[in-house]
Order: C-alpha cells, then sequence, then structure tokens
C-alpha cells in the first residue's frame, strides 16, 4: 500500500443542490458512461469488515476497532456509527483510466457536532478521497508523508460549510484539495456529481491530468462535539468518463 492512504487531509467545498422526495441530487450527469463502479452493499449477516477485505479494502486507523467505529451492511450500503472520537480510513488502490466523472450515492445519519471547516473543525462524517496517479509530491512537513495529488469531497451541514467555497488543509497546500458537494438532510440519500477533469484542472491549475490511481473513505471526529459521535452510508462509487 502507498503511504498516502495513511494521511489525514482538510477540506474545499463546491456544487448546487436539487431536492427530491427522500434523496438530493447535485449536478446531474449530462451523459457520461460508467466505466467504473464500487457497490458497498452486502448480505446484512456478513461482518463488514470481512466483505471490504475480500473485495480489497484495507481498513485502517480506529476503523479497525469496533468498539470506536461500528461498520455493518444492509443490502444496498456500508453504514458507519462512529461512537466515539476517532479517525478511520478504509481504502483502495487501484488505477482507473478514462475516468473523468465521480458519482457518489451516499448520506449522512448523524452529522457530528461542531464540525465545521468554516471554523477549524476539520471534522466530518464521511468523506471520499480520489487520489490521481503515483508521483508523490511534498506534504510540505518533514513529519508527515509525500502523497500524489488528491481531491477529497465531503457531506457537510448547511449551517457548517458554505458551497463553493475553498478549505485550505494543514498540508498539500499545492497538491490537495477538499470539497463540500452536498448539504442533504439526516438520513436523505445524497447523488453527487463532481467534474473530476475539471475540480483538478481549477484546484491545481494542470492541464494534464494524471489516472485516478485510488480512493479513501474516511471519518473524522476527533475534535467533535457529542463525544465524537456521527453516523453515515455510502451505497456506491460510480467513475464514468
Amino acid at each position: 500500500m502507498h503511504a498516502f492512504f495513511t494521511l489525514k487531509f482538510s477540506s474545499v467545498c463546491l456544487l448546487g443542490l436539487l431536492c427530491l422526495t427522500g434523496v438530493v441530487v447535485a449536478s446531474p450527469s449530462m451523459a457520461n458512461e460508467v466505466i467504473h463502479q464500487f457497490d458497498f452493499g452486502a448480505d446484512p449477516g456478513a461482518p463488514a469488515r470481512n466483505v471490504l477485505e475480500g473485495r480489497s479494502f484495507v481498513v485502517k486507523k480506529d476503523a479497525t476497532d469496533e468498539r470506536k467505529i461500528k461498520l455493518y451492511n444492509t443490502e444496498d450500503a456500508l453504514h458507519v456509527q462512529v461512537n466515539s472520537p476517532s479517525f478511520g480510513m478504509i481504502a483502495h488502490e487501484q488505477d482507473i483510466p478514462g475516468a473523468n466523472h465521480i458519482r457518489l450515492h451516499w448520506g449522512v445519519s448523524t452529522y457530528p457536532q461542531g464540525a465545521s471547516y468554516e471554523h477549524g473543525i476539520d471534522n466530518e462524517a464521511i468523506m471520499v478521497y480520489v487520489f490521481f496517479g503515483h508521483e508523490k509530491y511534498s506534504s510540505g512537513s518533514m513529519f508527515v508523508p509525500d502523497s500524489p495529488y488528491f481531491i477529497g469531497f465531503f457531506l457537510c451541514p448547511s449551517e457548517s460549510d458554505q458551497l463553493a467555497k475553498p478549505y485550505a488543509g494543514h498540508y498539500y497546500k499545492k497538491t490537495g484539495s477538499f470539497i463540500c458537494v452536498d448539504h442533504p438532510g439526516e438520513g436523505k440519500t445524497a447523488i453527487s456529481e463532481v467534474n473530476l477533469a475539471e475540480e483538478f484542472r481549477k484546484s491545481f491549475g494542470l492541464t494534464s491530468i494524471p489516472p485516478v490511481s485510488g480512493i479513501s473513505i474516511e471519518f473524522d471526529t476527533t475534535a467533535s462535539n457529542n463525544d465524537g459521535k456521527a453516523a453515515s452510508f455510502l451505497k456506491r462509487i460510480e467513475f464514468l468518463n
């Protein structure tokens, strides 16, 4: 596994909303084909960590501790229940050439109280990172591992962070970008679509885009109120051309 799957980042924001009954849709697709997808539903009776490992995902940090972060499946989603201040990750390394868009089917059941990149509390119920290429760049600190380019996407309540506003992280200031893609209400499924190629160009000022090389799913409530409790679900990640 590359070192970049062990990193913790901070965020940015983007996109508008179209609200439907029980579903929030952001920037619906203008027509692209799905070239690869990850489905997170599974047999509810199967241990979620075993299911993930069987699909070549690596469970890391506090996500390995069932007392801190409970993982369980329904037939259509992976559910994450964070029970105490925790930082967990689920990583998957895979090249996906030709991926220019991402579509996320996900939601938050309980937002971590007080989490707000706007106010310096860089926590979230769920964030999905997309990594680009394999060449690593400096984090800006000798104590933090280098990483390829990445963009992180997260869900946030409307009162905490703004859409379409970049939030700077502590590290990777030239090679990392963070985007709040939706403001869904608790319990609602959001369908969030982003043009990766466009966001990569806007974030990093480059016209040559390395291929997608991996994803990581993160949960961070280390600085949140309410004893670090949060809950989220992830149904599907689709990459489109």
